[in-house]
């Protein structure tokens, strides 16, 4: 939830969303994004990237960078290629949304 806001956002919801399939996987998605959108990967290349907890590396994608404004279109947009590599079991996170993000 944005407490700011006082409400839940559609962002929310996504983080939530790829938080179930891996915390990593959340990580490596805004850390395309935020390099896309700085200028260090041009939008559209395929992006080998990686993350994990304080146990060490457990996830890793194969993605489409794309800047965060155009993260939704169909022809530019983010894309999660392949799944190269995720923790057995996950930590689930809580369904409810009740943080700042």
């Amino acid at each position: 939830m944005r407490l700011h806001l006082r409400k839940t956002t559609s962002m929310d919801v996504i983080a939530k969303t790829l938080e179930l399939i891996s915390p990593g996987t959340l990580v490596c998605m805004e850390a395309v994004l935020m390099a896309t959108d700085s200028g260090v990967i041009p939008e559209g290349e395929l992006v080998y990237t990686c993350a994990g907890t304080e146990m060490g590396l457990d996830t890793a994608w194969i993605v489409k960078s794309s800047a965060s404004a155009n993260m939704f279109p169909l022809t530019k947009g983010f894309r999660f290629v392949e799944l190269l590599a995720k923790p057995a079991l996950s930590m689930a996170p809580s369904i409810n949304i009740n943080y700042l993000r």
